[in-house]
């Protein structure tokens, strides 16, 4: 769906076909705050990205590697300069309990990261020595936040399945806003029917993906 028709639906849902009490501007706005919501919500805009490690160096901005991250799934090391490994996800926390003095470790190979979102912070442990310090020498998968469609023909850059949940959330608005408060219930009902449906969705691909993976080769 553009955003053109998600409004147009939106508007019938609210009750009218013209802007007679909600703006195009109004309503566009509030089309873009659902997209921003649920790309949270569901983690659903994948992307990946490299970062370029530097001897003695275990600490990164997040934004170094990629901006608009809001949650790190996978994490691959390029060890030795030869292959890729997974990393452990940590934080810093659970590197106090398990490591004591560990930002005090010598460099080595690196087997743990961690991350914080609000403190635009990227780390690894162990600090990478000479042979793990290199350009792209990590490799991050991550969920990305949404980026704000501008025109009427742009279509959000979300599943489509989650198109009709951006109206539910804009017509629960536009309810609240005219005090109606039982059919912003009903919308918001919508809303979260949705994103829980695409999350039922993705976690039965999930499970048919590792069903597959682990038949033996005969069997395929």
């Amino acid at each position: 769906m553009t955003r053109k028709e998600i409004r147009d639906l939106t508007r019938k849902r609210l009750g009218e076909t013209t802007a007679a009490f909600w703006t195009d501007v109004e309503l566009n706005t509030w089309i873009n705050d659902a997209g921003s919501e649920i790309a949270i919500a569901t983690k659903c805009l994948k992307s990946n990205a490299y970062l370029t490690t530097v001897e003695d160096t275990a600490e990164y901005l997040l934004t170094a590697v990629a901006s608009g991250i809001n949650m790190i799934s996978d994490v691959y090391l390029y060890l030795n300069g030869t292959t890729w490994e997974k990393l452990i996800p940590t934080s810093r926390n659970e590197l106090d309990i398990f490591f004591p003095g560990w930002r005090s470790a010598d460099s080595g190979t690196p087997d743990h990261y961690y991350w914080d979102r609000e403190e635009n912070l990227f780390g690894i442990y162990l600090k990478p020595n000479s042979d793990n310090s290199g350009t792209d020498y990590v490799r991050a998968y991550f969920s990305k936040d949404y980026t704000d469609v501008s025109s009427d023909d742009s279509t959000p850059a979300l599943p489509e399945f989650l198109h009709m949940a951006m109206s539910d959330y804009t017509t629960a608005l536009g309810y609240e806003q005219r005090g109606y408060g039982d059919k912003a219930n009903d919308a918001w009902s919508k809303y979260h029917q949705r994103l829980q449906g695409y999350h039922t969705i993705r976690n039965t691909e999930r499970t048919e993906d590792e069903e597959i993976i682990m038949k033996p080769e005969r069997n395929l």
